[in-house]
Order: structure tokens, then C-alpha cells, then sequence
């Protein structure tokens, strides 16, 4: 019998990408390709490695397990067939993430060039063949360029900062489409009208339309596009809110000429609304309390990378046993997937853009958890690492696309622009900027430290202190980050060493600290209007033992049961509403 390895090897994350626009046509890329490594572009003759794609070649289930150098290159190849019936008119191929620059050659013919490590991109296949296909993609990656979006890797990894990922870390695959495509869906959900809006991005003019919305197995309303491809559906007789006590979903399917596409929608509103005096979070337009926890997104054997489908819901099923009902997914882009298991799990996002840039200055990055600096994030871009100008139009960039790649998701409620300084830069204009591709979520514009007074949320973390901050009067407060309380699980941990946050040395007391904690002074702060509490963090990550769970997912530090009681607990009262 083969070994869940060797099965993950031969099509690792083998499930269709993308649920929230699908077709019905997909060839997935994902398991051994040709691999070298050197400083030569033009060589595309050796390959005398297999590397099992979409793991980073620095991890286990890569099958290589190497740092790379600055000025190395990646080689990869894939041959590959198109089965009899497969194509219709075009031929597209999809990287869902390659980190950080490269260029895609199919039968010795390049056919793309893409930049930055966290977003997709797609290539026409116009060089496709009968028989045998050679795909290969060159990767450049240089994980200190203060121009590309780089998160939490770092060249020399320790503390907070990561092993850093290089190559292909995404799924690949390939689908066959006809000449005139739907190019995007962007879906509105109006709360209040009780209506969805689907607006439609198509190659050519749309003569014939069809937009079907079905609730549990049945259609509960058609309609065509507009002359705008825009079709506007009243739900009123069919309203079922999201939430994640109750995850409700439609599906919806749009034909537009000879190209359809299958999704999904949710209807809900995040905003903020008064309780008690306080500006407060509200779902639904009714105050809610988001108990969530801080997710880097690593994985001990496949870094940023997902393992498996499985593992992706295992995480998110453990922290909704926990009694969570949110998800701060911490400077990384998850595969569609992660987003899609949320949608019909019920965990509401947090999702933060990536950060970049040079490194923050050492001194500002130690203190600004115990001091407030007053900082211009207009002019004192060197103190921010964000002198680099190209780097700057790279992150806004950068916002866009991330805006425009996950607004169909439901479960995101709000958008992260900047954590803790790191590549801040102009934060008040870009929240103006960002509020404008989306003002349908809210804006945490500075999380952590160094507020500039926009956005939606007054933003703090607290780690070394007691938890306490004054509410501004106007926005939400958001303890963004706290805890982090570390314990080192003996044999399941990369180090034995205790790290600079607070150290308990077995779970017994682990657990008596995370209780008192939010005893004495998370869930008071409920009726002093705090509607935001983020726990660090989901797992333990490489040196960092501060999980609820260890890095290999095998020793659940925090007792379930305890947690979800105190969660329970982290409620407005309906009386107060």
C-alpha cells in the first residue's frame, strides 16, 4: 500500500483551485516536475532533480529541502499531454503563486513574465501542440529586495521572522476556455435591499446571458445581464443571512455567450454600529463580538504552502471547537480554498495585506510596544522602511490586485493595511484608496502601532503589559494582538528554547494563564466597548512556541473545551442591543 507521502507526491492539493469562479474544465500540473538549480538563465537543457510542485524548494514535501542564494535560478520543467477532448478554442495555464519573479516558456516559446510572490497569473497557451507539451518556468528570488512583498521570510530566519519560500508554492493547472471568456465575477451582496449585484468582466460583447442564483439545491431566482454586464437579483422572499453561527451560502451560475461560470455568495454586512456609548463591530447590523486568532498560515513540513485540503479544514475546524468566530490571517494570501472552507465553515477574516520594504529600524520595532512615538508616516519613510520608491508604487500596486483576488469571499470582513510599521507608508491616503476598490468591508488601517487616526479601527497589540487602551470615541477598539503565551511541547518543537514572550513550562499552567487572562482582562473590556480580541497565535511557527497547537499539529496545547467556554462568554447581550 503506498504511503500518504508518496500518494501527496504523485497530485498534492489535486482539488479544483478556485470555488468561487469556476469552470467545468481542469487539468491540474501539481506533483513531480524536472528541477536545477544555477546562475545560468539560458539553461533549460539539465534537470537533474524532481521537486514535487507547490511546495517551496526549501521544504520537506518539495523533495529538496535547500536554501536558496541570492542570484540563484530555478529551473523547473513539466511535460504534459492534453487529453483527447480536452480543448475547446484556447488553452489558459494558471500559477496560483511563485515567489518572486519569473518567466513561463511553453515549447521553448515564452509566454509569460510575472512579479511578486503572492498573487496569481495566467498565460495563454498559444504554443500548445498534439503529443508531448514542455512547460518550464525560471525563478528569480531575492527575499531582501525592499521592492517585492516578502511577509514574515527572512534570509537569516530566528524569532519572529521565517524561512523564507522560493519557486512555485502555489497550484498550477491548466483549463480549456472559448475564444470570448468571462474574465471575472465580482459579486455585492446589499444587505439592507436584500439584493445581490453581479457584475460581469467580459472578452467581447455578451449577445446571450443567463445569471442563476440557487438556495439549497434549488433556483430561487434568473435574470440577463444588462448593456453594463451587470444583473441585479431581489432576494427578498430568499433571505438567509450569513453568519458564523449559521454559514449560509448561495450558489450562483453565469453564462455569458458560450462561457459559463460557477460560484458562490453569502449575504451579510460588516460595518460598526453604537452600543452603549461605543462604536462597536456589527454583523448583520447588530453588535458582535469578534473572538479570533492571530494565523501565520506555516505548515512544519510545506511552509506557506497547505499540505492538503484536509489539513487547510482541520485548522479552521479546530479553532471554531475552540468557540473562535474569527480568523486574522497575518501578512500571507491563503490558496482560494482557505477562503472558500471559511465561507461554508463560518470563521470571519481579518485579512492582512503583505508586507515589505526595508527592515524597520531595530531600536523604533523594540521600543514601540512600551512607548508611543508620534511618526509621520508621510515623510519618515526611512524610519519605516520605505524609502525605496519603486517599492511603494509596488504594495499599492500590489493592494489593488489583492482587493480585486479576494473580494468574492464572504468571510472577509475587513482589510489589514499595515502591521506593526513594517513598509508603512502613507496610511491615510491608501485607506481613503483602499475604502474606494472596497467599501464594503472596513479598514484596520495601522495594526499594532504608529496610528495615523484613519480607518475603522483603533488597533492595538499588547504583549508585556496589562491589556488596556482608551476608545477614541469614533472607531472600533480592536486588541488586534495579545497573549502569545509560549510553551514548548517536548519533541514536537524546532527548539527547546524559551522564547522572549511569557514561558509556562507545562500545559497545566498554560492553560490556568490563558484562562486568567481572559478572565481579568479581555472579557471585562467587553462592557468598556472592546469588540475585538486576537489571540496569538493558531500554531507554533519554526522558534516561535506560542501556539494553541504545535507546528507539526500533533499536541493541542490549549484544552478545547476550556477555551470555547471562555469564548462563550465574549457576547454583546441581546437586552443591550
Amino acid at each position: 500500500m503506498m504511503n500518504p507521502v508518496e500518494q501527496n507526491a504523485l497530485q498534492p492539493l489535486a482539488e479544483y483551485p478556485t470555488p468561487q469562479f469556476r469552470r467545468d474544465s481542469y487539468l491540474c500540473l501539481n506533483g513531480p516536475w524536472e528541477f536545477h538549480v544555477d546562475q545560468d538563465p539560458n539553461n533549460h537543457s539539465v534537470f537533474d532533480y524532481n521537486i514535487v510542485v507547490p511546495f517551496a524548494v526549501e521544504t520537506q514535501l518539495s523533495g529538496i529541502k535547500r536554501r536558496i542564494k541570492k542570484g540563484d535560478i530555478l529551473h523547473y520543467r513539466k511535460l504534459f499531454t492534453i487529453p483527447f477532448g480536452f480543448r475547446r478554442d484556447r488553452i489558459l495555464v494558471h500559477f496560483e503563486a511563485v515567489d518572486q519573479v519569473c518567466d513561463v516558456y511553453l515549447n521553448g516559446v515564452k509566454i509569460a513574465h510575472h512579479e511578486g510572490g503572492y498573487l496569481p497569473f495566467t498565460a495563454d497557451c498559444l504554443e500548445l501542440k498534439a503529443g508531448v507539451n514542455e512547460l518550464i518556468v525560471d525563478v528569480w528570488d531575492d527575499t531582501s529586495s525592499p521592492v517585492y512583498p516578502r511577509g514574515k521570510q527572512r534570509e537569516r530566519s530566528g524569532g519572529i521572522w521565517y524561512t523564507p519560500t522560493s519557486g512555485i508554492w502555489g497550484s498550477v493547472w491548466i483549463e480549456s476556455v472559448p475564444n470570448q471568456l468571462i474574465q471575472s465575477l465580482r459579486i455585492t451582496p446589499d444587505f439592507d435591499a436584500r439584493s445581490v449585484s453581479i457584475a460581469v468582466q467580459f472578452e467581447g460583447k455578451i449577445e446571450d446571458s443567463l445569471v442563476e442564483v440557487s438556495l439549497r439545491g434549488n433556483v430561487i431566482a434568473t435574470a440577463t445581464l444588462d448593456e453594463h454586464a451587470v444583473a441585479v437579483i431581489p432576494l427578498k422572499n430568499n433571505f438567509d443571512p450569513w453568519s458564523p453561527e449559521r454559514p449560509v451560502l448561495y450558489d450562483v451560475k453565469v453564462r455569458a455567450n458560450t462561457d459559463t461560470i460557477v460560484s458562490y455568495f453569502a449575504m451579510r454586512k460588516f460595518s460598526s454600529c453604537n452600543w452603549k456609548g461605543h462604536t462597536v463591530f456589527a454583523l448583520n447590523n447588530k453588535p458582535y463580538f469578534l473572538t479570533g486568532v492571530l494565523d501565520q498560515g506555516y505548515f512544519q513540513e510545506s511552509g506557506l504552502t497547505p499540505p492538503s485540503d484536509d489539513a487547510m479544514i482541520r485548522d479552521l475546524s479546530l479553532m471554531k471547537n475552540m468557540g473562535f468566530n474569527m480568523i486574522r490571517k497575518h501578512i500571507k494570501i491563503e490558496p482560494m480554498r482557505w477562503y472558500y472552507h471559511c465561507d461554508r465553515l463560518g470563521l470571519i477574516v481579518i485579512q492582512d495585506m503583505v508586507s515589505g520594504g526595508d527592515p524597520v529600524k531595530l531600536g523604533l520595532f523594540l521600543s514601540a510596544p512600551f512607548f508611543h512615538w508620534n511618526i509621520d508616516d508621510t515623510k519618515q519613510y526611512n524610519l519605516l522602511g520605505r524609502e525605496n520608491e519603486e517599492g511603494r508604487r509596488f504594495y499599492e500596486a500590489e493592494m489593488e490586485r489583492t482587493v480585486q483576488r479576494l473580494y468574492n469571499c464572504p468571510c472577509i470582513a475587513a482589510w489589514t493595511l499595515f502591521n506593526e510599521g513594517w513598509g508603512q507608508f502613507d496610511s491615510v491616503r491608501l485607506t481613503e484608496k483602499l475604502r474606494s476598490l472596497d467599501p464594503t468591508r472596513l479598514i484596520d488601517s495601522t495594526s499594532g502601532w504608529f496610528d495615523q487616526g484613519a480607518g475603522d479601527f483603533n488597533s492595538r497589540h499588547v504583549y508585556f503589559k496589562k491589556v488596556s487602551f482608551k476608545d477614541d470615541g469614533k472607531r472600533i477598539m480592536s486588541l488586534s494582538e495579545f497573549g502569545a503565551y509560549s510553551h514548548v511541547a517536548e519533541g514536537h518543537c524546532e527548539t527547546k528554547k524559551k522564547t522572549f514572550y511569557r514561558y509556562f513550562p507545562s500545559i497545566e499552567s498554560l492553560n490556568k494563564a490563558v484562562a486568567k487572562l481572559y478572565n481579568t482582562q479581555i472579557i471585562p473590556m467587553l462592557n468598556q466597548g472592546l469588540s475585538v480580541a486576537v489571540l496569538t497565535q493558531l500554531s507554533d511557527v519554526e522558534q516561535e512556541t506560542n501556539g494553541l497547537i504545535t507546528f507539526d499539529r500533533k499536541v493541542i496545547k490549549i484544552r478545547i473545551e476550556e477555551i470555547a467556554a471562555l469564548n462563550r462568554k465574549l457576547v454583546f447581550p441581546e437586552e443591550e442591543e
